[in-house]
């Protein structure tokens, strides 16, 4: 029985587009040849310390080719990776290694100083890795404990299925601490294959990863390049110009970039966007956050070639819809429609699915769908229904078959018995000239229950009085929904995917 094995489609492609350029970073380039080969070393060195099939090996890199690498060998040999936010401290590491029960942290020598604090108090850790060198670090480096070992295609210590775990990628931790959702390689393969079909990243054209990595949507948008034989430049972090500069020099055609990446993108100076010819662009995939109409404008003046998808996914899945480009100028704030492989369902409270223009959690089931959350059987039951699994999404069907996300479940207020989606209100603040971000809590209210606080970051410069948002907002909204408080920050807590991180919002605002 042949089975969707995932590092399978590189070892062909180190057959038949061998001298092609796979990836490119930092001035490295190497073939597809190339690739296999250090994938195997690295299968082989993984082996030598003890890993075998089942084990979790935790990566905390900055992006980079050998991140690549330890995803292809880890599957490979049958072991599970397991992506760590670059960004974490010391407390949120040991929270998903121990979590995950990793044998192995393979970790970028520039973060040792947020991993030595812990590493007494790992529970699974037998072995370190680092990635760079540094006199402070004692454990082996990676390129030189991979050089010896062989080319040959590594064996796993016991066969492999598509239903074996291939990793555990962890949620954003919007809510708190993250959750693992448990992939196999089967899902992830399908991700690989749908995501190359329904955002069309076809042969002979080059993928840029400008996002990070470690989270699932830049990976799984990276990845379809890598399967069809296309090669993928790599930058070690986001940055606008940096990008400007890659499609530039390097002529690549498709890329993700969050909406907060290409708002960084736009608020460059003039004479810096005119100065990048940008033109190879052809692809475009957003996910993360709703991109605003002022933002979508800019990317179509700045990219008038660009084909822009706007999907809609989790950690839990890959993608769940897409407004596709043909759909973009029929809709406005969409995320389109099911994407291959899925279905979508909106519930009530009751889990009982609701009409057309009636809002309603989201439920979705489909072939990409995660096993479950790992050792969470109480996140397992809440979010769980059968094949079905709730995304914690609360949205709205129209009458032609679009969803719209109205809000997070649980960022939803509720005031004076009435439902007020946060993000309904927040589209209209961002209308303001000289609002740059924002985020709408619920607030606790001896009258109401709760009332609506905006919390606003204004453009550099600007002036804007809290009297004047809440008037910006009469004719907009109704009453009830119109916020009671104003407050203004110099930045709003993102993830770099751009989702708004409400729960340390709401720290600072509502005691528990």
């Amino acid at each position: 029985m042949q089975h969707m094995l995932f590092s399978d489609p590189i070892k062909l492609n180190a057959v038949r587009y061998k001298d092609r350029e796979a990836l490119s970073f930092n001035g490295l380039r190497f073939t597809y040849q190339d690739f296999n080969n250090r994938i195997n070393q690295l299968s082989h060195a993984l082996q030598s310390i003890g890993v075998k099939k089942g084990d979790k090996v935790a990566i905390m890199l900055m992006n980079c080719h050998q991140l690549f690498e330890l995803i292809f060998a880890c599957a490979k040999i049958g072991a599970v990776s397991v992506p760590v936010n670059s960004r974490f401290v010391s407390r949120e590491i040991q929270h998903v290694v121990d979590d995950s029960e990793a044998v192995l942290l393979v970790v970028d020598s520039r973060f040792m100083g947020e991993i030595t604090p812990s590493i007494e108090k790992y529970k699974t850790v037998k072995h370190f890795i680092t990635v760079g060198s540094s006199e402070k670090v004692q454990y082996p480096e990676y390129e030189k404990l991979i050089a010896d070992f062989s080319m040959e295609e590594p064996v796993p210590s016991s066969p492999l299925t598509e239903l074996d775990t291939l990793t555990i990628m962890y949620t954003g931790g919007t809510t708190g601490y993250p959750k693992g959702a448990v992939r196999t390689h089967r899902s992830m393969y399908l991700v690989t294959l749908l995501f190359s079909i329904e955002f069309n990243i076809s042969r002979l054209g080059k993928g840029l990863a400008a996002g990070p990595l470690y989270g699932a949507a830049a990976l799984s948008i990276s990845l379809p390049n890598l399967y069809v034989g296309n090669s993928l430049h790599i930058l070690e972090s986001f940055h606008p110009v940096e990008v400007l500069k890659a499609l530039d020099e390097e002529k690549t055609t498709t890329t993700f970039l969050a909406p907060p990446m290409l708002e960084a993108i736009f608020s460059l100076p003039e004479e810096i966007l005119r100065q990048y010819d940008v033109s190879s662009l052809q692809s475009i995939i957003s996910v993360g956050a709703p991109l605003h109409t002022s933002t979508k404008e800019k990317v179509f003046n700045y990219f008038p070639t660009v084909d822009l998808n706007e999907f809609y996914g989790a950690t839990e899945l890959g993608g769940a819809a897409n407004l596709f480009p043909e759909m973009q100028n029929d809709k406005d704030r969409s995320v389109g429609v099911p994407m291959l492989g899925m279905e979508i369902e909106l519930r009530n409270d009751v889990r009982e699915p609701v009409p057309a223009g009636e809002a309603g959690e989201f439920f979705v089931r489909g072939i990409t769908l995660c096993d479950e959350y790992y050792k969470r059987p109480e996140a397992n039951e809440e979010s769980f229904d059968g094949e079905w699994l709730s995304l914690g999404d609360v949205g709205v069907q129209d009458e032609d078959g679009y969803y719209s996300i109205v809000d997070r479940k649980q960022d939803m207020i509720l005031s004076g018995a009435i439902n007020v989606y946060p993000a309904e209100i927040e589209g209209v603040l961002h209308e303001h000239p000289s609002v740059v971000d924002v985020a709408v809590i619920g607030v606790p209210d001896e009258k109401w229950g709760e009332v609506s606080l905006a919390v606003v970051v204004l453009r550099k410069g600007a002036e804007v009085s809290k009297e004047e948002l809440i008037e910006f907002c009469q004719g907009k909204l109704a009453k009830y929904k119109i916020p009671q408080h104003v407050d203004f920050v110099d930045i709003l807590p993102r993830s770099l995917q751009g989702k708004l991180l409400k729960f340390k919002i709401r720290e600072n605002y509502v005691s528990t």
